[in-house]
């Protein structure tokens, strides 16, 4: 889960001082974080996101003060594999060349980038692809919707992003460019707002999932419980007609109540939802499905058998699980 890169992209639509981007553009054997990972630092110094642990920072902060005064960019690359002791990375186990594109962002590119962080929190993964010169002046970028639709800032031909490696440096005669992925904002629904669904919501919410609670008791769904989520209170039918679920998003099921959680199942089956969670026993879930065989993205007990105990385990043994199969996917995603 990419959870930087939303908080940056909502610090960036929120906040009008002025900010360079730090991106991994290349990287040669290991490193904390891989290509296309980012980092926002704003001209007091706030940081927004992190690209190494913690072997980096003070340079990039350093360079930023000056990228920002001349509204410029560059490349900087960090060698991470000498074992002097001045060697950037020293102690943390990185083991690699780290290439970062710093640029201060631009009026003309903040607008841009919120347009982005619209299309990724209705559920539009975006491509981006930047072209710069050896010294990294960034001399254009746009934004490919899931739908080949693009913005930006270009002159000349437009690129075939399929001919560009992903998150990695792709040089040819007209440029070197930069394609990386911003993927869609996942949403995790939890129906049922008891006390064993706080820690679950907060959870997610510190991974980078939009959280929505739903509910049919009003006295349940208040901020003072999820400060973090958006809350509803509708009765399951309500709750699936409200919402267009798509691929990227997942429900935990946690009423507690039987009746409500049939209702909501068999609505829910019917959906494009890429994951629902069912708290309890396998012998109540399968009594929930009346002996009909629930697909594969049907999951019971919810969350990864650790053994967890109480509300706080539970959520991690949940988040373990969507983060698993998150992974899995884009794994598969990338071998096709």
């Amino acid at each position: 889960m990419r959870s930087d890169v939303y908080e940056i992209l909502e610090t960036i639509s929120q906040t009008k001082v002025r900010k360079v981007l730090a991106t991994i553009v290349n990287v040669e054997g290991s490193a904390y974080k891989k290509g296309g990972s980012m980092m926002l630092i704003d001209e007091n110094g706030e940081q927004t996101g992190l690209l190494s642990g913690g072997c980096l920072e003070e340079d990039l902060h350093a360079r930023s003060k000056d990228l920002i005064e001349a509204q410029a960019s560059t490349i900087v690359t960090y060698d991470l594999s000498a074992e002097d002791d001045l060697s950037w990375g020293q102690g943390i186990g990185c083991n690699g060349k780290i290439t970062v594109l710093i640029e201060t962002i631009s009026s003309q590119l903040s607008t841009h980038l919120k347009k982005v962080k619209d299309y990724i929190v209705n559920g539009q993964t975006v491509t981006c692809v930047k072209r710069m010169t050896p010294e990294g002046f960034v001399t254009g970028f746009l934004f490919f919707t899931a739908a080949s639709e693009y913005f930006g800032q270009w002159s000349g031909d437009i690129p075939n992003i399929n001919e560009l490696t992903l998150n990695k440096l792709s040089f040819s005669e007209r440029g070197i460019f930069f394609k990386q992925t911003i993927p869609a904002r996942p949403r995790l629904f939890i129906y049922g707002a008891g006390t064993d669904a706080r820690p679950l919501a907060n959870l997610a919410s510190l991974s980078g999932y939009q959280v929505i609670v739903a509910d049919w008791r009003a006295g349940l769904c208040h901020k003072d419980n999820f400060p973090f989520s958006k809350t509803y209170v509708v009765t399951p039918g309500e709750f699936v007609s409200t919402f267009t679920f798509s691929d990227v998003d997942s429900i935990v099921v946690m009423t507690h109540h039987f009746q409500k959680d049939v209702e909501l199942i068999r609505l829910l089956i019917k959906t494009r939802i890429r994951y629902i969670g069912i708290l309890g026993s396998k012998d109540r879930a399968r009594r929930l499905f009346n002996g009909l065989n629930p697909p594969g993205w049907v999951h019971f007990p919810v969350g990864l058998d650790i053994g967890a105990e109480g509300p706080h385990e539970i959520a991690i043994s949940i988040m373990a699980e969507l983060i698993q199969l998150t992974k899995k996917r884009r794994d598969a995603s990338v071998l096709v």
